[in-house]
């Protein structure tokens, strides 16, 4: 259990396998503490909060800087079911990037100015070469293939998973698993994840976590205006090609993955049946008109950091861009549900076939 006593008075995050929230301690002081959810941690959500912990405690100091301490940490095991969790400042001054986005609460120049904060903390601190503890493709592989047997326990979705061709969006495709063989067997591009250079990544790189100052000339309380938050991806990886990090900001930074987490998508072609409403023909799409995304519209979240992330790491290689958002895709829809998960695992059918098509 947590090593200190104190008193909830604030959630800040129910998220899909863990909770963070605002306590306050006998003294006064207030931390956040996040924690999972015990049973309800999905297929990965303990093992990812374990390397959480670990990733934190053994930053070097140059990304040390950019990332909060950890104040206390417990690992228990609660009549089976476990208990993980840590303690970190809370930092009255700063905004998740995320609320600021869909808030449309900076201006064009402050967004510039966070983005020259974000590409110094990212690519100069974080990103430094690595060597991997394990192979991205096949983690990549593994974690795919868990979310399709995951997910064709559902007969309405593995209508669509074990398909061989479909037709989606009015063009043909193959069904997200002969997709997904289909890269394994006809590319290299899962071996391509591990054929280049591995840097230290965030793995859970998006707007809603990175805390800023918005309107700061000075640091509040010594923390840095910008600050890196939950890092380590659904799955658990922490380190591999710069690609990784800069696939899920940019889905974010321009509207997407709100677009996908709200529902503010168009996904047909399921019947309660098992089968589909037009035999083998599905449909997906962003609500791009919705009121909702317009901040994402009129301001761009992402462009100057993507030149930065170019500029020193090189060119974005499509393929790989494409394998890892379907990746994420896939990893998703096993940890939500309803429109959301439809929709997740039709993205990831487009970005696999897309790959195929490169």
């Amino acid at each position: 259990m947590p090593p200190i006593r104190s008193r909830v008075i604030g959630s800040l995050k129910d998220g899909y396998w863990d909770r963070t929230e605002v306590i306050e301690l006998p003294d006064g002081n207030r931390r956040v503490r996040k924690q999972t959810k015990g049973e309800a941690c999905g297929p990965w959500g303990v093992r990812s909060l374990r390397r959480e912990i670990r990733y934190l405690n053994s930053l070097p100091e140059r990304a040390r800087a950019v990332f909060p301490p950890v104040l206390a940490a417990w690992d228990d095991e609660l009549e089976g079911s476990p208990d993980v969790g840590y303690e970190m400042p809370f930092y009255a001054g700063h905004m998740d990037a995320g609320e600021l986005a869909r808030r449309g609460a900076l201006t064009q120049d402050g967004i510039d100015e966070f983005q020259d904060a974000l590409a110094e903390a990212v690519l100069e601190r974080l990103h430094e070469p690595v060597v991997p503890d394990e192979s991205l493709g096949e983690h990549v592989r593994s974690v795919v293939e868990q979310a399709w047997a995951e997910l064709e326990k559902d007969p309405v979705l593995a209508a669509l998973i074990n398909a061989e061709s479909i037709e989606l969006n009015g063009k043909r495709a193959r069904g997200p698993r002969a997709a997904f063989e289909g890269i394994m067997r006809e590319t290299g591009v899962l071996t391509a994840l591990d054929a280049g250079p591995a840097v230290r990544l965030h793995g859970d790189f998006f707007l809603e976590n990175i805390l800023w100052q918005p309107a700061a000339t000075v640091s509040i309380g010594g923390a840095p205006r910008l600050i890196l938050i939950d890092p380590v991806s659904v799955a658990g990886v922490t380190c591999g090609p710069p690609v990784f990090d800069l696939v899920k900001y940019v889905s974010y930074a321009t509207g997407e993955l709100p677009a996908l987490r709200s529902e503010w998508v168009e996904v047909d072609g399921f019947d309660s049946s098992g089968g589909t409403a037009t035999a083998g023909a599905w449909h997906y799409r962003i609500r791009w008109e919705d009121t909702a995304l317009q901040p994402f519209r009129t301001l761009d979240w992402h462009t100057r950091f993507q030149r930065s992330f170019e500029a020193r790491h090189g060119p974005v290689d499509r393929r790989l861009d494409q394998l890892i958002d379907g990746y994420f895709s896939a990893a998703m829809a096993v940890n939500t549900g309803g429109t959301q998960r439809r929709a997740r695992l039709l993205k990831a059918t487009v970005e696999f076939n897309a790959v195929l098509t490169q």
